[in-house]
């Protein structure tokens, strides 16, 4: 089998959606011998920052000497992205080899009425390839939820995290803050511990510590009296913290808690500081504020909580000229009002996702909070027409991971 053979059979199971509930994941786990039960596990739930924090413990525990796995998504660049070790994405020809080995498990299970989904196959198959690795350690980034998503088939963690938590996925997780803090806490399982981002909502830290209390888990919450701003630029934030300094590459005030959740999750896990010193200074992430140069920003935020974060960059300019795609199921009104902040022109754009607004439509709200827009669905269109308008104004790029992924080589090619 050849990766593009593979890449076409694991995308033919994208018909199958979201399927909450782990009986088919477990199936595969099954006939695959059960590899996560040979791992040491970090699993990382919540609704914005599971990338972020995933990455940074993924680069603390290289920095101790640790064989790292990193399971994460969505991509950006490379499929292969999602699976990792030791920072390195899995060969395509492994991935091959480990789309090969599952493939006829699926046949089996699909010919008795158990169909797994897409992200179901490329869980079993990363931990298969960690297990094959011999991985000291790997970083599990949640896909959707937490309680009933795939990758909760960890028995016992080193430490459960949670990140950020706001509203997504409603119609899946519920319509409360505290139904959708239920989901993510799902993953905290008996006598671990639990590391909470800081900045929660009152109803969603009741639920974690209801739910750390419940598991006999110790909980962790990053103490923000203790941490101090030394430096601030595009270039880098410099954060002390419990007598230990860190210098963070991410740009953002979200990400300075990011790192702290990192941090905390990192010393619960016996790393010492110079390796969480070095393995933070070491993170760099495509699309999460990326300035791609100084007049030319990507970010991946998908949500009206992560988009808030974006028009927080957005307002330390002005005239702003922003391309935006995002997926309809969003919560689209309220971002865009986000990514509209000092915005001169807006260019509504789609994504080749199937759930992605249409342009016209998108167009529609933008125009709500801008006086000039566009709607050019090609997305390298968008890009040309933001290259032309944009002078020496601010261009961003925003509203999807999956437009992020689609534009980032074409904007720099535009830069360079």
């Amino acid at each position: 089998m050849t990766y593009d053979n593979a890449l076409e059979y694991i995308h033919s199971f994208l018909k199958f959606g979201s399927k909450p509930g782990l009986e088919r994941i477990l199936a595969l786990l099954e006939k695959l011998g059960n590899p996560q039960k040979n791992l040491r596990i970090v699993h990382v739930a919540g609704t914005n920052g599971k990338g972020s924090i995933s990455t940074m413990l993924s680069n603390i525990f290289i920095a101790d000497g640790k064989k790292t796995g990193l399971f994460t998504s969505p991509y950006i660049v490379d499929f292969c992205e999602r699976i990792q070790v030791n920072g390195e994405m899995i060969p395509h020809e492994k991935l091959a080899g480990e789309t090969a080995k599952i493939r006829p498990i699926v046949e089996e299970l699909n010919s008795v009425g158990i169909e797994p989904t897409e992200f179901e196959i490329i869980t079993a198959m990363a931990f298969d390839y960690y297990n094959q690795e011999n991985c000291d350690i790997v970083v599990l980034e949640v896909g959707l939820g937490g309680l009933l998503d795939s990758t909760n088939v960890v028995e016992k963690p080193l430490a459960s995290v949670i990140t950020s938590i706001s509203f997504d996925h409603t119609e899946i997780l519920g319509n409360t803050l505290t139904e959708i803090a239920e989901q993510k806490c799902g993953i905290i399982k008996s006598d671990s511990v639990t590391v909470a981002y800081p900045l929660q909502e009152l109803e969603v830290i009741r639920k974690i510590r209801q739910r750390a209390g419940e598991k006999n888990n110790r909980l962790v919450v990053p103490d923000l009296s203790l941490m101090e701003i030394a430096e601030c630029t595009f270039e880098k934030t410099v954060v002390k913290y419990k007598d230990n300094q860190f210098t963070l590459r991410l740009f953002g005030e979200h990400q300075i808690y990011n790192m702290l959740t990192a941090v905390e999750t990192a010393f619960a896990v016996g790393v010492d500081a110079e390796s969480i010193q070095k393995g933070i200074e070491n993170t760099s992430m495509p699309a999460r504020v990326e300035f791609l140069d100084k007049r030319t920003v990507l970010d991946g935020g998908h949500n009206e909580s992560g988009t808030k974060m974006m028009s927080k960059v957005l307002s330390l300019f002005e005239n702003n000229i922003v391309v935006v795609s995002m997926m309809a199921d969003k919560d689209v009104e309220n971002s865009v009002k986000n990514l509209s902040t000092n915005s001169k022109i807006m260019i509504a754009t789609e994504c080749s996702n199937p759930r992605a607004m249409k342009a016209d439509e998108l167009k529609k709200i933008c125009s709500k909070y801008c006086n000039e827009v566009y709607a050019i669905a090609d997305p390298f269109e968008a890009i040309d027409k933001a290259d032309e308008l944009k002078g020496d104004n601010l261009l961003a790029v925003c509203g999807s991971l999956y437009l992020a992924s689609e534009v980032r080589e074409h904007l720099k090619t535009k830069i360079e």
